[in-house]
This record gives C-alpha cells, sequence and structure tokens, in this order.
C-alpha cells in the first residue's frame, strides 16, 4: 500500500506541474495578446519652461514588457536629446495623454509600448493630437496585435500584425534602404545586416499608403511562429516585399513605424541610433 501511496502522490505532483505549466503558459500568452490593463487618472507633472523641440517617451506596457529594451532605450534617448538640443520627458504614466499636457510635445514616442494602456478618453486626446500636427515614433512593440485599438492599427500603422519566427525567435537578415524623405536617410547604411525578431503583418502597409523606408530580406528567415498546442496556423511570411520601417502624413500629423528594437542591445547599435534619430527629427519636423 505505502508504494502504490508513494506511486499515486508522484503522479499527482506530476500533474500538477504540468497543470501549473499550462496555467502559467496561458496567462503568459493571454498578456501578450491582450494585456491585463489598467489606467492612470493622475498626470505627471511636466518641468517648468518646456519648450522648444519637445519629445515624449512613453514607455507604459499592460501587454508583453521588453523589460531589457525599454532600461537601455532611456538613456540613449536622453543622450540623442542633449546631442540635438531636444526637450524630453520620459514617462509611463498614461494620463499624460490630455488634451493641456500633449499640445507641449512636437513629438511621442511608444517605446515598446504593449497592450491596451490608455482610456477612451486619453485614445481620443492622442487621436485628436495626431490628426492635428503632431508628431509619432513607434519602436517595435508599439506595433504588436495586443493594444485592442481599430483606429490605431488602420491609421496610424496600416497593418496587424500577425507573429514572429519562434524556431528560432532571432535571425539574422540583411535590410535595404528605399529611396525616401531625405530627412529619415542622413547616415543610414542602403544595406544593413541586423539580428532580430523580425515581425510578420497580416498585410503590407503600402497598400495604406505608406512610404517605406527599409524592407528586408526574408529569403533567410524561417518566419514559422507555430506554438504547439496554441498556435499552429503562423507557418508563413510576407514575402519579396517585407516592409521593417514606414511613415506617412496622418492629416495634419507625421507617423512612423519600426518593426525594430526587441532587445536593449539595439539601442546601443549606431545604425539604429541613427534612424530613430532621423524618425524623431522628421515627425517632429525639427
Amino acid at each position: 500500500m505505502s508504494f502504490k501511496r508513494t506511486i499515486k502522490k508522484v503522479l499527482l505532483a506530476i500533474l500538477g506541474v504540468i497543470l501549473l505549466m499550462f496555467i502559467g503558459m496561458g496567462i503568459f500568452m493571454y498578456k501578450a495578446l491582450y494585456g491585463i490593463n489598467f489606467y492612470d487618472s493622475t498626470p505627471p507633472e511636466l518641468p517648468n519652461n518646456f519648450t522648444g523641440n519637445t519629445v515624449l517617451v512613453f514607455s507604459k506596457t499592460n501587454g508583453f514588457r521588453h523589460g531589457d529594451a525599454i532600461e537601455k532605450s532611456l538613456p540613449a534617448f536622453e543622450k540623442m536629446a542633449n546631442d540635438n538640443g531636444w526637450k524630453l520627458f520620459l514617462t509611463d504614466n498614461g494620463a499624460v495623454f490630455n488634451s493641456e499636457q500633449l499640445q507641449k510635445f512636437d513629438v511621442v514616442i511608444w517605446n515598446n509600448t504593449s497592450g491596451k494602456t490608455l482610456d477612451e478618453e486619453q485614445r481620443q486626446h492622442f487621436k485628436n493630437y495626431l490628426e492635428n500636427g503632431g508628431g509619432f515614433v513607434g519602436i517595435h512593440a508599439a506595433g504588436d496585435n495586443s493594444h485592442q485599438w481599430d483606429w490605431y492599427t488602420q491609421e496610424v500603422l496600416g497593418t496587424l500584425f500577425s507573429h514572429h519566427p519562434i524556431d528560432p525567435q532571432f535571425q539574422t537578415a540583411t535590410m535595404y534602404l528605399e529611396e525616401s524623405d531625405p530627412k529619415l536617410t542622413i547616415g543610414l547604411d542602403e544595406t544593413w545586416e541586423r539580428h532580430e525578431e523580425w515581425y510578420m503583418f497580416f498585410d503590407n502597409p503600402r497598400d495604406k499608403g505608406f512610404d517605406v523606408l527599409y524592407t528586408v530580406d526574408e529569403s533567410t528567415i524561417n518566419p514559422n511562429g507555430n506554438i504547439p498546442i496554441l498556435a499552429s496556423d503562423k507557418d508563413w511570411g510576407m514575402g519579396e516585399d517585407h516592409p521593417v520601417v514606414w511613415y506617412r502624413p496622418l492629416k495634419k500629423g507625421r507617423v512612423i513605424y519600426s518593426s525594430l528594437g526587441h532587445s536593449g542591445e539595439a539601442f546601443k547599435e549606431p545604425g539604429h541610433l541613427i534612424l530613430l534619430e532621423n524618425a524623431i527629427n522628421w515627425a517632429g519636423r525639427f
């Protein structure tokens, strides 16, 4: 009897571990796909005399948090601001998206922002800001499918994220610079080999009127994003025309999105920093 009880306990323990693994994976996938939403109601206090070329770096994450990338990006943006004479404000507080404070910024950066980070009123303020002359720079997770905002997906991104490769998650591929606004191409290489988590999108943003700054040669990428049990329809890529950075005017404003920037190392990479600096200058009309 003692031996049978021991076997039973071992089997129950194994089943318990498996169950916990499935619960943990379920929570992780839910947060990555939909986020666990919380909103801010008290706006941050902005510095006095916050004028000139002003940039808001918004790094809130209600979905998956690219912690290393966000942490490494902040000093990179601070150095960029010092070099260019910008005024910079860093925050995770979504309550800054109010009409009074937003008008103080020339550019808003969604810095690997994920999940539904703004309530409906804050979203409307941001929409008004962009359509009336504000600038937007979106980085990596700012283009994933966790944001739950149709207007943002259709008008700011121009496409919906599907998946990224799983095995391996990070792959080396060559990017190609397209003929673009001269302000965006300053200092950028025409061909650029990068190790990245390459995003796959359902549609090509060109079809929504976006101009493309960089594409990636997908021939060296295994795009398979299938996950056993959880996803079985993600073994596809975007084909010969795979944009990774794109931009356009949005009524009176300007928006640019880069799917690059998953890792903290990206924010030490000279070419990537030049790309972001150009994007901010373009979006803010600096």
